[in-house]
């Protein structure tokens, strides 16, 4: 009997040994979710300004093709990339005939204090455009300025985001050659459907 009560208290004790371990684990574990990186207040500022899904017009400014200009209308989706680190732009219009779709995604840049951007689009046969500036809010806008050269020609091109409001904002694309005034290539109103899920 007294045979059967050490084994009794041996087994018990490794049962509280087992438990033990199983609690450490879980703390373990624990720890490891609450020290998960969080979304940076850049990120979220971004997507309390334009997550959710927008109905957009566009008015494109004469060119060649066009001479008298031409309208666009179609969707705009904004949503969080992985871990809220990133926001993503979907954007398809119907412009006349041609249908025209475009990937955007925006990331906060700790060391150059912006969001990088890329922007991929169905009427660019290189795939995608990767920014090398940042865009920064300037007060209430924000704003990306791009320098670029085309056949040894220095040209500018600049987009505002402005006017943004719980349901609705305005974006302008503004192009031209470097040190002269920039004019207005492209204008969107977007009118906000639904809300998105910013924090």
């Amino acid at each position: 009997m007294k045979h059967l009560r050490v084994v009794a208290i041996g087994l018990v004790a490794m049962a509280g040994i087992g438990v033990a371990a199983q609690a450490g684990q879980g703390q373990a574990a624990a720890a490891q979710v609450s020290r998960e990186p969080k979304s940076s207040p850049q990120m979220e500022k971004l997507l309390r300004a334009f997550e959710g899904t927008w109905t957009i017009k566009e008015k494109f400014a004469p060119d060649a093709s066009s001479p008298n200009g031409a309208t666009g209308a179609g969707q705009i989706v904004w949503r969080a990339g992985p871990g809220r680190f990133s926001v993503i732009e979907e954007y398809r219009s119907k412009r006349g005939s041609a249908e025209v779709t475009g990937l955007g995604v925006f990331w906060w840049d700790e060391v150059a204090q912006g969001y990088r951007t890329i922007w991929c689009e169905s009427t660019n046969p290189g795939g995608c455009i990767n920014f090398k500036n940042v865009a920064r809010w300037e007060g209430p806008q924000l704003v990306l300025v791009e320098d670029y050269e085309i056949n040894g020609k220095k040209v500018v091109f600049k987009e505002v985001f402005g006017g943004i409001a719980p349901g609705a904002f305005t974006q302008t694309l503004y192009g031209g050659d470097a040190g002269k005034e920039l004019k207005v290539d492209q204008i969107i109103q977007a009118s906000k459907l639904t809300q998105g899920s910013a924090k």
